[in-house]
């Protein structure tokens, strides 16, 4: 994963996470790695919940937008914790704000449960009010977040066969 500071415009592949396919500012928070400094405190867990169903959404809804591979949490690591496995880093969640869209990586859940980090509390906000990122009110969400304009987020959509079993057989 890629340290990114928190709130700073995001840049880190094409699509949907170039900020030029955005109208509003695409801004990171949860980009944390090991030896970096970040905020810390208490979130309830009525927001570690959500953040954690934001993934689960977003994993079934978006699987396109993942990168390969994962990642080990550095900070776990570097803290002689136990190794909680994948943290999911190669999954992202795109959260509607106020004239900005968040994004984070998928591990920020275990961030701020076992590392206690303290996300900024405008991108709190916009996660207490975000809806299912699977639902069409998400997407008009982020199309509100983005001054009406489209999100650049398409909806995975499975491929399914629909020619004859028999195509180009002979027999």
């Amino acid at each position: 994963m890629v340290l990114v500071a928190d709130l700073t415009v995001f840049r880190y592949h094409n699509g949907p996470f170039d900020p030029q396919n955005w109208a509003v500012p695409l801004q990171a928070v949860g980009w944390l790695e090991h030896p970096h400094q970040f905020a810390t405190g208490n979130v309830g867990t009525a927001v570690i919940s959500k953040l954690k169903a934001m993934v689960e959404q977003t994993r079934s809804t978006y699987p396109q937008n993942n990168f390969r591979g994962v990642k080990s949490c550095s900070l776990c690591i570097a803290a002689n914790l136990p190794d909680p496995g994948p943290i999911w880093s190669q999954e992202n969640i795109f959260v509607p704000g106020v004239g900005v869209v968040y994004v984070s990586p998928g591990g920020i859940p275990h961030y701020v449960e076992t590392h206690l980090y303290l996300p900024p509390v405008d991108f709190l906000e916009a996660v207490s009010k975000c809806p299912n990122c699977g639902s069409n009110e998400y997407r008009k969400a982020l199309r509100s977040a983005n001054r009406g304009n489209e999100p650049p987020l398409e909806v995975f959509k499975p491929y399914v066969f629909t020619g004859s079993k028999n195509r180009g057989r002979k027999g």
